[in-house]
């Protein structure tokens, strides 16, 4: 006996008829300290965006299972940026790192210091939905305030940052 279909949405979507609802979180300064190392080394947390410094359709700040926040890139919406404003110890190159959680491979993230007009290409691992850090790429600080725009090209899928590391290069 054949089985008559009991609805309309039946299968697998990519988007959902159900409006997802963004929790509002609360992100504190601690969420937000951006912290000055040994030799240097700069690290930013996700949540210490300057621009948004909310959650968007796209971007969306959330606990982390590691404590403190991280960022969300979601896979439904329109394309968003993200950035970074902080205040670097001296000027030269810097290796930067990001440590994700990647649910697929083939995933880029698009980075540009300073409004520099090439943005440069950040791989992302497929980390199979467990945290790990991309490899690094080269990017050009002066001493004092820069920021850090990252975008991504579409179609993308979902990207979870944690943080951001940005060591000198000798």
């Amino acid at each position: 006996v054949a089985l008559a279909a009991v609805g309309e949405d039946i299968g697998e979507a990519n988007e959902s008829k159900v409006k997802d609802v963004v929790k509002a979180v609360t992100i504190t300064d601690a969420d937000r300290k951006i912290v000055v190392g040994a030799g240097g080394v700069i690290t930013i947390p996700a949540a210490a965006c300057s621009k948004p410094t909310k959650s968007t359709g796209k971007i969306i700040f959330m606990k982390s299972n590691l404590g403190g926040m991280q960022l969300h890139y979601s896979r439904t919406g329109r394309s968003g940026e993200f950035e970074y404003t902080f205040d670097a110890p001296a000027a030269g190159k810097y290796a930067l790192t990001a440590r994700v959680v990647t649910p697929s491979w083939k995933q880029h993230l698009s980075v540009a210091a300073n409004d520099a007009k090439e943005p440069i290409d950040m791989a992302m691992p497929f980390t199979v939905g467990m945290w790990d850090k991309t490899k690094p790429v080269e990017v050009s600080l002066v001493k004092g305030r820069n920021t850090l725009r990252f975008s991504r090209n579409e179609p993308v899928k979902g990207l979870t940052i944690k943080d951001f590391t940005l060591r000198p290069v000798k």
